[in-house]
């Protein structure tokens, strides 16, 4: 090259270097004298950022502690910087399941696990770290999992797939660009700038006069986010394909770090749950559209009709397969007539076809349960053990507040599948047993150390996740059908401490189907198992108004005095006991799973009569 041509370069390299060098200088003064850094700025990138930690140490350098921005997705969360020797430390990552939405991270299953294992050992304290993030998609999820490989885990749990679809990704350069702006905005001389500019976090709060937004920028969240989703099947291939990939990546970092793995399959919300949007596949012709709609609309009035009505559906099935809505209705209607399996087959495929796909998918899950088998890696199938808790294994209302989300109950019944494994695959080592009454009393213990607003709280989260979902739009189909149904709708309200409304929905059950002692009796004791013992009190209250069957109200009064002495209220115990037993025993089978409670019930009372 000759000379003249390398001088033309040379120079310019030469300035701009010599223009650089100076910012390079000042990058590197405020890196070692902690200047500016990344955390105090709100994280444009949603929380999404690989190159900004979750965790930071904090300033006596003896702790890590979720750093300020990514708090705003992830709750705050504390661990030694040198973990004691008898810790042993639980990573949970995923999205707002693992998080323990609509409630908190103290009541989620991550922290369960922790209060069970430390209940049951003398030896080793366990430690449970929540990183389960609002939103987070899998591959999100990589980046969390290559940064807490190195904080001394002695194990990671992973429990993702239910927000794979919840960003607009196109699969182009956009990703790319996304972490370029990521890798410019983590440079402290930029984070300075934008401290001036006021994008601070501090600034934010003040300047916006209201706190920082708890989500991620998902699609729902856009003004036409709802109607962004559309037919389109590649797309969704690709996420698969996403999803797979960043499952690999995950174990395989946990493998080459050499820490323990658990996948945990998660379930979903099938009977008490619609399809947020249904479509049509874009190759059915006009006549064929108006062909189902018709059939569809005839069936919508047999309603009263299950046989006529499952007659028009199936015919609707043979002009398309793919239409969600539909598969919810046969489902529905199935049920109607007592065909449990097909009506389970028709969830689940009401799920799989939901054009706006916020649960995850049998595909998805399919491919934990292969990577699980062919990497070795211990699987919890936390899906299975809530389906075995609901009626006929198809989970409502009874596991999960909203399309995804468990209950209070549902996160125990996680946590107890979980902790089976660690103790079967011998990751954990405890010391002691438990039987039904320490479960119920730490679970009671821990339920009335909460705060008081928690259930307000978290009924309140899951109205503005029901408006984010539009949710009104599918309240129709969600009218109950059968006392199930009717049931269920009260268990969720009871749930939240909604009392008032549950009564009323109660009284509205018992003018539709006469007596329901037994089943409220059932429902009574589900609350009772849980620790909710408020509950359970008010439920039995309402029995002992509006029965009048002796045998019944019998079997009420005894529930209600296990309720009372488990609850500390001797007194009341003993008042049932002396006005409505006359001091004597009085034991029929259906006394027996509240008997578990208190086994010694009629000593403890008699003794404080002697």
């Amino acid at each position: 090259m000759p000379v003249a041509n390398k001088k033309k370069i040379l120079f310019p390299l030469l300035a701009i270097c010599v223009g650089v060098l100076p910012l390079v200088l000042l990058e590197g003064i405020f890196h070692v004298f902690d200047i500016a850094s990344p955390e105090q700025v709100v994280d444009s990138s949603s929380g999404f950022s690989g190159h900004q930690p979750l965790f930071s140490l904090s300033e006596d350098k003896t702790s890590y502690v979720t750093t300020r921005n990514r708090a705003l997705y992830f709750g705050d969360q504390t661990f030694a910087a040198r973990k004691p020797k008898d810790t042993y430390r639980m990573f949970f990552l995923g999205g707002s399941t693992v998080r323990g939405r609509p409630f908190e991270v103290n009541s989620a299953f991550a922290k369960w696990v922790a209060l069970e294992l430390n209940h049951r050992s003398h030896s080793t304290k366990y430690e449970s770290v929540n990183c389960g993030g609002l939103s987070y998609a899998s591959f999100r999820l990589k980046h969390i999992s290559r940064e807490v490989v190195h904080y001394q885990p002695d194990l990671l749990v992973l429990a993702t797939g239910h927000n794979e679809f919840l960003e607009n990704r196109t699969f182009n350069n956009e990703s790319r660009q996304t972490e370029v702006r990521s890798a410019l905005e983590s440079l402290r001389l930029v984070v300075w700038l934008r401290n001036l500019l006021g994008q601070d976090v501090d600034s934010y709060k003040e300047s916006s006069g209201q706190s920082l937004p708890e989500n991620v920028t998902a699609r729902l969240d856009e003004e036409s986010g709802y109607a962004s989703y559309h037919w389109d099947p590649d797309w969704k291939k690709q996420v698969t394909r996403q999803y797979k990939e960043s499952l690999e990546i995950i174990i395989k970092q946990c493998k080459t770090s050499n820490v323990p793995l658990i996948l945990v399959c998660l379930g979903s919300n099938l009977r008490d749950c619609p399809p947020f949007k249904s479509e049509f596949p874009t190759e059915l012709s006009p006549r064929d559209k108006q062909q189902f709609l018709d059939l569809f609309s005839q069936a919508t009035d047999l309603a009263d009709q299950p046989e006529a009505a499952l007659n028009r559906y199936e015919q609707c099935l043979e002009i398309s397969d793919q239409y969600a809505l539909l598969h919810y209705r046969l489902a529905r209607t199935h049920e109607q007539l007592g065909n449990v399996v097909k009506a389970k087959q028709h969830y689940l495929l009401a799920k799989d076809n939901d054009i706006c796909p916020l649960r995850l998918s049998e595909q998805m899950d399919n491919i934990q349960r292969e990577l699980a088998g062919q990497y070795g890696v211990p699987l919890i199938d936390a899906r299975t053990a809530l389906e075995s808790a609901s009626k006929d294994s198809i989970p409502g209302y009874e596991m999960y507040v909203d399309h995804v989300h468990p209950t209070l109950h549902g996160h125990t019944v996680i946590a107890g599948a979980i902790v089976d494994e660690l103790i079967s695959s011998k990751l954990v080592k405890p010391d002691t047993d438990m039987n039904v009454r320490d479960y119920q009393y730490l679970y009671s213990d821990y339920v009335n150390s909460l705060p008081l607003a928690f259930f307000s709280n978290g009924a309140r989260r899951v109205n503005w996740l029901e408006n984010w979902a539009r949710r009104d739009l599918q309240m129709l189909e969600l009218e109950p059908f059968d006392l199930r149904g009717s049931l269920a709708a009260v268990h969720r309200l009871l749930g939240f401490d909604q009392l008032e409304q549950a009564r009323y929905e109660l009284d509205k059950t018992q003018q539709r189907y006469g007596n329901i002692t037994q089943p409220v009796l059932q429902l009574a004791l589900t609350f009772q198992n849980h620790g909710r013992h408020q509950i359970a009190r008010n439920l039995l209250e309402w029995l002992l108004e509006n029965e009048t069957d002796n045998g019944q109200r019998q079997q009420i009064q005894y529930a209600r005095m296990i309720n009372a002495e488990t609850m500390g209220d001797r007194g009341v115990a003993i008042l049932i006991y002396d006005n409505y037993f006359d001091r004597l025993p009085f034991e029929v089978n259906e006394n027996a799973p509240w008997r578990e409670f208190v086994p010694d019930i009629w000593e403890r009372v008699k003794l404080e009569n002697q």
